[in-house]
């Protein structure tokens, strides 16, 4: 459990609002623990009613979690939402940052039940969820996982992320993978938590990252719907698994196809549906007509004589269907040792034929194993992060899996992910 900061005022409820009274038009609704008192501190809600021209309200309570009470209303986030019901019903913006004290049986499913209870009063708002930035060394590990689940859940639970972490350590800092112990950009350790790292603070940067993001929100509800169409192998089965289709349907707002078939290549077919990709894209070539979008995600499989000569060939043809989609190249993120060696090659190739061809690379190999990697060089036999050698392929290494980290880098790339701030 995490402390409040010591000396300060219990949770407010609004700016120029009376606890209790129902906005006139709308309004904006924070929902938080000590981290929202700091917003509050910031003058958010005054920030809030400027930009968005309606009440603000903030309920925070400094050590509470979804289902716990903090340490000066002693409410929980979700009994806080029972007390302010009347200002949420009326709320067109509500923005959560809770999960930093780790109190939930299962944060996932009181996440899910706090949203719940959230769009019952209020369906027509527009939902943000603050992800964790705090770098205590003993509680980072739980942190990244909790962050995981934020992003993971954006999209079927219906709210965008807003990075805390990044908007202390900066865009290229990952949320996934919180640095225990690493003190906030010129400060030192905060005392009182067992361990080197911080909690509090950075108020005004995650203000402004908060305000941004609602700008931001405001153009994306104006975008087209936007149709998607996947061609690939085992991998696509995965991202199926995943439900890509769903995540994709939400983020860009038109629906969503996945053609798989376990086994083939651009060439050969598969295991399951017995198509090879050329033949799919034959029989889905009305749903390919109309599609905005296209990724692939073939090559895992060494099975042409060239494969080179059968992207093109692939390309090509995609093209002469729907020439003005845009097109997004998977690489492969595979390991086994007898493989990894063709994979590079391959994965060189995707790289340098992408502007030659009209696509761009989205990398499976570095949402597995972090940024700093190189496709180019595929470690042989590394297994994947937390995994052990996969079965059936003669060599150490993995081939499946990791399929929410790949989901995560693929909506990242797409339109719209600003909308959504797939990490």
């Amino acid at each position: 459990m995490i402390a409040f900061l010591t000396g300060v005022a219990p949770a407010i409820t609004s700016a120029g609002t009376a606890s209790g009274e129902v906005p006139p038009g709308g309004g904006t609704y924070v929902l938080g623990d000590s981290i929202a008192y700091g917003l509050s501190v910031d003058g958010l809600q005054a920030k809030l009613q400027t930009q968005l021209g309606g009440p603000a309200r903030i309920s925070f309570d400094g050590g509470r979690s979804i289902t716990t009470p903090g340490n000066q209303i002693k409410k929980s986030a979700l009994q806080s939402v029972i007390d302010d019901q009347a200002f949420i019903t009326k709320a067109s913006t509500i923005i959560i940052e809770l999960g930093m004290n780790q109190q939930e049986a299962s944060f996932a499913s009181s996440q899910q039940q706090l949203m719940q209870q959230l769009k019952e009063l209020a369906p027509q708002a527009r939902y943000f969820w603050v992800d964790i930035g705090a770098t205590i060394a003993a509680q980072a590990p739980g942190w990244s996982e909790r962050n995981k689940i934020i992003y993971n859940n954006a999209a079927s639970l219906g709210y965008r992320v807003i990075s805390r972490y990044k908007s202390i350590f900066g865009a290229e800092a990952d949320p996934f993978q919180i640095k225990p112990g690493q003190n906030f950009p010129g400060w030192n350790t905060e005392a009182g938590y067992g361990g080197p790292g911080n909690i509090h603070g950075f108020d005004a940067e995650l203000s402004k990252a908060i305000l941004d993001a609602l700008k931001v929100a405001k153009t994306c509800d104006k975008k087209p719907a936007l149709t998607t169409y996947l061609l690939g192998d085992s991998i696509a089965y995965g991202l199926s698994k995943d439900k890509l289709d769903g995540k994709l349907k939400s983020q860009l707002g038109g629906i969503a196809k996945i053609s798989f078939d376990a086994g083939r290549s651009i060439t050969s077919p598969g295991l399951q549906i017995n198509k090879s990709a050329f033949e799919s894209v034959e029989i889905d070539r009305d749903f390919i007509a109309q599609s905005d979008v296209i990724i692939i995600a073939l090559g895992t499989n060494q099975i042409e004589a060239s494969f080179a000569d059968s992207q093109r060939l692939l390309l090509q043809k995609l093209k002469s269907i729907a020439p003005r989609a845009k097109y997004y190249w998977i690489d492969i993120g595979a390991t086994i040792a007898t493989q990894a060696a063709g994979w590079s090659a391959r994965n060189k190739t995707i790289y340098d034929s992408a502007e030659q061809l009209g696509y761009s690379v989205i990398s499976r190999y570095k949402a597995i194993f972090g940024n700093a990697v190189d496709p180019l060089h595929i470690v042989p036999g590394l297994n994947f992060p937390g995994e052990t050698n996969e079965p059936g392929f003669n060599g150490p290494g993995n081939v499946h899996g990791q399929y929410a980290s790949l989901s995560r880098a693929i909506l990242a790339a797409l339109p719209g992910a600003e909308c959504v701030s797939a990490k």
